[in-house]
């Protein structure tokens, strides 16, 4: 990792390892494949050790040295945007209109999934509208979720002693429990009740490493102090990234156990960057700040790992641009789907890469980026709009950057300064982005939609009620 916190590529060659299981697979045409999709709550790349993080982290980094780092993934600033844009394959200006909430009439890639004939499941987080019916509506025939119909409170958090809704039913989990231990042995207890051969997507949201930064069964003081379980302090982070790291360990090992690893996809990625709290010291002696929130590198630059199993040609590292939008249609060329819930996304897909083999990588990653965080129609301070390449980035109100050199947005190449590559790159970025519909923050391109029937119906929760 260089001195501007990018990873240094020219370590990182792609590799190309012959999978002797993989001409096997290919001739006996397997099954479809399992999809298992973990992602993270607010762990930017600098977290992973195998992007350079001094946190520890084996069983994640084991998952990117037997499959495909992708060094060149970006999401959205803020959790759901991130999300809305990941489950639906499109871009934010088409179909976000507010912060915890997903419009009713979209599709998800879990629709897609079951139109495909898979069984699906949802763990984790789910902020996406209050109300039980949701879960199912959006595709997920099981689910066990955290902060559906209940909003969040003290006495409804995720870590220790959670409040979790599962497939209808209230679980307060007492103190001795936590809650991403609950959602992963959910996960295990779904794909156990699959038939053999019947194909599953899973997506894990996962609750960790969102603050507030707790002790994990893990830590020193979980045994020591029960009644500090709860207490905020910054210095519990490095034990939720490790914590977090165990339970995808855990799952991984779990799908090896049932023989299911070699025909299942694996992809794992953050939601958007680390808590602007949150200092990381990096093994090259550079320490990056998060940026949550924010359009820069530190907001949006997530770690995304791909394993593939005996479907992999070889492992190794890809430089290819990934945007959110690519999940949805990577999905569908893995299930083999080719139905109505493909027309109009924006997405493209990576199935090719994360197999190992060459894809078509797109030129640019796109970002309309306003979270209505206060609410539907009210715009928040950090909207913006952007297209960048792998160096270059320019925005909607004109201001251009060279990534590789400037990584923190300090100072913008102004017009007419700039040379022959920089201008060349500027033209090519300003023509993409005017494909795009005009947008200037405070400009509301998507109304609410609402269904009578799966109205809002956020619960406040008290502990003396039960």
């Amino acid at each position: 990792m260089d001195k501007t916190g990018n990873i240094v590529k020219a370590a990182l060659p792609m590799l190309a390892l012959t999978n002797p299981g993989a001409q096997e697979a290919e001739a006996a045409a397997p099954e479809r494949p399992n999809i298992v999709f973990i992602l993270a709550d607010d762990m930017g790349y600098e977290c992973i050790g195998a992007y350079g993080s001094t946190y520890d982290t084996p069983n994640i980094d084991r998952l990117a040295d037997e499959g495909i780092m992708f060094t060149s993934a970006y999401s959205q600033p803020l959790s759901t945007p991130s999300r809305v844009e990941a489950m639906t394959g499109m871009y934010n200006h088409r179909n976000y209109c507010e912060f915890g909430f997903l419009n009713h009439d979209q599709k998800t890639f879990a629709n897609m999934a079951r139109e495909a004939g898979y069984s699906t499941c949802i763990a984790g987080k789910w902020q996406l509208g209050a109300n039980s019916g949701l879960p199912e509506h959006f595709g997920f025939d099981r689910w066990c979720l955290w902060q559906l119909n209940y909003a969040r409170s003290a006495e409804a958090e995720r870590y220790a002693d959670p409040l979790i809704e599962m497939d209808g039913k209230l679980i307060d989990g007492g103190i001795d429990s936590y809650g991403p231990d609950i959602f992963e042995s959910y996960i295990e207890s779904f794909i156990s009740e699959q038939e053999s051969g019947s194909p599953f997507l899973v997506y894990w949201p996962m609750v960790l490493i969102h603050d507030p930064f707790t002790p994990t069964p893990d830590s020193g003081s979980w045994d020591s102090n029960p009644e500090g379980r709860k207490l905020k302090d910054d210095s519990n982070f490095p034990d939720m990234v490790e914590y977090c790291d165990k339970l995808v360990g855990k799952l991984v090992s779990f799908l090896k156990e049932k023989g299911l690893y070699e025909n299942t996809l694996i992809i794992f990625t953050g939601d958007n960057g680390t808590n602007r709290k949150i200092h990381t010291p990096m093994k090259d002696g550079a320490t990056i700040r998060g940026g949550k929130g924010l359009t820069t590198d530190a907001g949006t630059h997530v770690a995304l790992i791909t394993n593939f199993g005996s479907r992999q040609t070889g492992s190794g590292v890809c430089d290819d641009l990934i945007d959110f939008t690519d999940f949805f249609p990577t999905f569908a060329q893995a299930m083999e789907y080719k139905g109505p819930l493909l027309d109009g996304i924006d997405g493209k897909s990576f199935l090719p890469q994360a197999e190992g083999r060459k894809g078509s990588p797109r030129e640019w990653v796109f970002c309309h980026y306003d979270s209505f965080f206060k609410g539907a129609g009210q715009p928040e301070k950090n909207a913006r709009r952007y297209i960048r390449n792998h160096r270059y980035k320019l925005y909607s109100t004109g201001e251009f950057y060279d990534i590789t050199e400037d990584i923190k947005e300090t100072s913008p190449i102004e017009p007419g300064t700039e040379n022959r590559q920089e201008a060349r790159n500027r033209k090519a970025l300003a023509k993409a982005l005017s494909a795009f519909p005009a947008w200037k923050v405070g400009d509301i391109p998507v109304q609410k939609v609402e269904y009578p029937e799966l109205k809002t119906e956020q619960k406040r929760y008290r502990k003396q009620e039960q």
